[in-house]
């Protein structure tokens, strides 16, 4: 029986986590097979939250100015792409959140940190909330209003799907323009994984597979090799149940 083992974790900071895991004994060629198939559904397939737009004062452009603000508006939009967030122990992973908001008001002069940021209740998290944002050098006042979504992989922002939505928030509101930002909303920093030949009791040659991940602290390595693992497992297990696979199956048994 294979078995999976977690041989060392340990968290480098907030931003990286690391796991290694060993998956032993498998037949000789088995180990290429879960490990590729593995490492693909940990980069491609896990879900984070990231932030895809943002709006700033009344702002309409990133290319204008804050009176105050130490840092021009492309800088502040870098540094929100820093920010990491993850879901509260309380929250229920089976309610779909299309989007999301967050913000922050603050009066100079202050240095400001993703944890200034007021976030739904019992829903999100920030995993580096000592990540700078900007300084205030004076008595200027600064509000910064966040869209955060659930999503895979990383989503280029796209203006023109929300062009139509935009336009109608500028008739009706004096608030300034959504500025898009490309979202990373995968977790996994990087996977590696190899193998090695090993004897089992009887003496017979297996392989190991050995498997580590890095992750950006809203999952842990555990927590998505699970996740990984489930997610083949609703791939492969429904294409057996399937009616015609189980009848050709019955047919060719007898």
């Amino acid at each position: 029986m294979n078995i999976l083992t977690c041989i060392e974790t340990y968290i480098e900071n907030d931003k990286s986590h690391y796991g290694c895991f060993v998956i032993e004994p498998l037949e000789a060629g088995q180990g290429i097979t879960l490990g590729n198939a593995l490492r693909r559904t940990l980069l491609s397939d896990l879900t984070g939250f990231s932030i895809v737009g943002v709006r700033i004062n009344n702002l309409k452009h990133e290319f204008a100015s804050i009176p105050g603000l130490r840092e021009d508006i492309l800088e502040i939009l870098l540094n929100l792409k820093e920010i990491i967030f993850k879901t509260s122990f309380s929250y229920n992973q089976n309610i779909f959140l299309p989007s999301l908001k967050g913000f922050l008001q603050v009066k100079g002069p202050r240095i400001l940190t993703a944890s200034m940021f007021q976030l739904p209740r019992n829903i999100l998290k920030i995993v580096n909330p000592n990540q700078y944002i900007g300084t205030l050098v004076d008595t200027s006042e600064l509000y910064i209003e966040i869209d955060i979504e659930n999503g895979k992989g990383y989503k280029l922002s796209e203006e023109k799907q929300w062009k139509r939505e935009e336009d109608f928030i500028l008739r009706n509101s004096k608030k300034g323009s959504t500025l898009f930002i490309d979202a990373l909303f995968m977790p996994i920093r990087r996977v590696n994984y190899k193998t090695k030949l090993i004897h089992d009791t009887k003496g017979n040659i297996k392989e190991s597979l050995i498997l580590e991940i890095w992750t950006n602290g809203s999952l842990t390595p555990k927590r998505s090799l699970q996740e990984a693992l489930k997610i083949l497992i609703n791939l492969f297990y429904p294409l057996f149940l399937t009616p015609n696979f189980l009848s050709l199956s019955s047919k060719l048994s007898n």
